[in-house]
């Protein structure tokens, strides 16, 4: 398998000159940029594409917008000739000739030249360690690769003395004070495939805090199921953390927790996902990211949410608390931009500071950022097929998509009724807008066509009764409702057909008449059956707390399944009612989904050795049995296995290995910090 990645990493620049199609060149050119990050092999791409498959204007202006925006990242004055050459050759293509004409102002307004010449990036790697480590400039801690021990001690991984030392068996993750002078240790399961690594978030009964120097050690019972994650927990003066907290009615709750008696305020609660909060340096705002992405601001004490960007992920506050750091698309690429804030409100336009993958980050004490840049240039979801033999035993397993090919976006493959084709969600990259794309791709043909673009959340799925039409979950923009469209697959003639209450996505059809949708209504945990026909809502599994993760129907109908988070089990429940009953407990926690018929649960776990596999048990309980091997370490994801049972697709949610630290120093603009 290594030798087989390594010849294809050789014969790249062969296969793509040979590519069948001007959709496949262009996509190896979207590989060699943002995956290999080679902009110059992509330039080269994007200029054949641009060349030789110019009767497609929309795929050549595609392929010209691209190749200036390489140029762009490599800070050279060519795109500038090839954005005038889209504005004036390619008026036809609306959407790519008014990025042309955008990006043309901004440059000819010297926006690149915002950045002072003093600003500075290093690569952080520390010797012996077996975790993220956290990095002030100067100091570092994190996990020693050899005891297991918290320690502390200098970049070079030397002149370290231990923090905390766990008991035999004690797993835990940790958060550092930004000054250093004190950790948070959060003990609980870890959920990520990397034992403390505390970009995952830890579920925790229990916390504890100490001193660098390993001294005044306490700890805190908390009363629930809490959430603790990197990256900016701890408030600047060193009085609070942030924690997230899942309530059983389905809310997630941003709790102030003192770090003096572990008192708890609650200061948010929200009916979506928050995957980042952070105190202001002054202590008197909190900002905070959601799941659309959206950044916004609320006081410290609670209060309203003023939304700051509805298209930014946050990544913290500046030292000095005039600006937000987040990442977010800029001239359509990944790029870390400061968004003017003065009391609690946006205060100016973005500026715009690098380009670059930007996972989470936090600002140290010094002012400067310490950031996660993830692996294959933020390469999140990865997905692979294999076929399956009449016993389910599966082949040799491929990749379905090119690294990086699917954005920063759950792409949610789903079958078509034949086996034929699959249809997923990709990131638009036309424009930089905010949005996701429908799309469906020929597995015998590789060929690809895009469907429906959308400014909201895509999730699309088949069902049998319907072969020519796809349905479509769009989350509406203040996401209060979630239409449901129906998509032309020829055509991509769209209607829409109705809303369900609240934020969530479609998962598949539904039995017995087929003729009804099945919609997770992401805000409760709800599951419930849609009918296409008539509108009405049939709740099949009520709320679900943090213990139960999705409820996923079996095709045939007749079957729920979720997995418990805190057994670490599989449960399933008959569709029509009655108990959860557990049907195995995984060592892993790992991707699970029916078979076509019902009959059998397919799952990813590891066996004593620590060995990956592909496994089957019958969904009315049985002994498990081990089909052969599965191509990923990473737990988080799904499975889909084809209607015909000849196909299986594994999806891997979540970075592949410890993702690339970096420390960004002097990364204002000079005209903001003149101010």
């Amino acid at each position: 398998m290594k030798l087989t990645i390594v010849m294809a990493g050789l014969m790249f620049g062969v296969a793509a000159l040979a590519a069948d199609s001007g959709a496949e060149l262009f996509q190896k050119a979207v590989t060699a940029e943002r995956a290999a990050g080679n902009l110059e092999q992509a330039i080269k791409l994007y200029q054949q594409v641009a060349k030789d498959f110019a009767s497609d204007r929309a795929l050549a202006a595609k392929a010209l917008v691209a190749e200036a925006r390489c140029y762009e990242k490599l800070g050279q004055d060519k795109a500038v000739k090839i954005y005038e050459q889209v504005e004036r050759d390619y008026k036809d293509q609306r959407e790519l000739a008014a990025t042309a004409t955008a990006r043309l102002a901004a440059l000819r307004q010297g926006e690149r030249a915002a950045a002072p010449a003093t600003m500075t990036q290093r690569k952080i790697e520390i010797a012996g360690a077996s975790s993220l480590a956290f990095i002030d400039g100067q100091r570092a801690m994190y996990r020693d690769a050899a005891t297991g021990a918290l320690v502390i001690g200098d970049v070079a991984g030397n002149n370290k003395r231990v923090v905390f030392k766990p008991k035999p068996g004690e797993d835990f993750g940790f958060v550092p004070s930004r000054d250093f002078s004190m950790a948070l240790i959060v003990f609980g399961q870890h959920q990520g495939p990397i034992t403390s690594d505390p970009r995952y978030g830890l579920p925790a009964h229990r916390i504890a805090f100490i001193k660098a120097d390993g001294t005044g050690y306490r700890e805190i019972t908390l009363t629930g199921v809490f959430l603790i994650g990197y990256p900016a927990d701890w408030s600047w003066d060193n009085r609070y953390i942030l924690a997230r907290s899942a309530s059983p009615d389905g809310t997630i709750r941003l709790l102030r927790i003192a770090a003096a008696d572990g008192s708890e305020q609650e200061v948010l609660r929200r009916n979506s996902s928050i995957f980042a909060a952070s105190f202001s340096p002054d202590g008197r705002f909190i900002a905070y990211c959601d799941g659309a992405p959206a950044t916004s601001v609320i006081p410290s004490q609670g209060g309203e949410p003023q939304l700051i960007s509805g298209n930014a992920k946050l990544i913290d506050w500046t030292r000095d608390g005039r600006y937000l750091a987040v990442a977010s698309a800029h001239s359509g690429a990944a790029a870390l931009q400061l968004i003017p804030v003065k009391d609690g409100k946006p205060a100016g336009d973005p500026a715009f500071v690098r380009y670059g993958s930007f996972a989470m980050g936090a600002t140290t004490a010094s002012g400067s950022l310490l950031y996660l840049s993830a692996p294959d240039a933020g390469a999140i979801f990865r997905e692979w097929i294999a076929d399956l033999d009449p016993t389910g035993r599966p082949g040799d397993w491929r990749p379905l998509a090119p690294p990086n090919s699917i954005g920063q976006l759950v792409p949610n493959p789903n079958w078509s009724p034949d086996s034929s084709q699959i249809a997923w969600t990709v990131q638009r990259e036309d424009t930089g807008q905010v949005g996701s794309v429908a799309r469906v791709r020929d597995l015998a043909t590789g060929k690809e066509r895009d469907l429906y673009r959308s400014t909201g959340q895509l999730s699309c799925v088949w069902i049998s009764r319907h072969p020519n039409n796809l349905f479509c979950s769009e989350v509406a923009g203040d996401g209060t409702a979630t239409n449901i469209l129906s998509v032309a697959v020829e055509s991509g003639r769209t209607g829409q057909l109705g809303a369900v209450r609240g934020r969530g996505y479609l998962i598949a059809g539904a039995p017995p008449n087929d003729d009804a949708l099945y919609f997770n209504r992401q805000s409760s945990g709800e599951l419930i059956q849609w009918g296409i026909g008539t509108g009405k809502e049939t709740l099949l599994a009520p709320t679900s707390s943090i213990a139960s993760l999705m409820v996923v129907p079996s095709p045939d109908g007749a079957w729920l399944k979720r997995f418990d988070v805190n057994q670490r089990n599989i449960e399933v429940r008959p569709m029509a009612g009655g108990d959860w009953k557990p049907l195995l407990p995984l060592s892993a926690g790992g991707q699970s989904g029916f078979s076509p018929d019902g009959k059998w649960i397919f799952y990813h776990d590891r066996d004593a050795a620590g060995k990956d596999g592909l496994y089957r048990i019958a969904t009315a309980g049985g002994t498990p049995e081990r089909l052969g091997d599965f191509p990923e370490r990473e737990v988080q994801g799904t499975l889909k296995i084809s209607p015909d049972g000849r196909r299986i697709i594994a999806l891997a949610s979540g970075l592949n290995g410890l993702p690339d630290q970096w420390l960004l120093e002097n990364f204002e603009p000079k005209q903001l910090a003149a101010k």
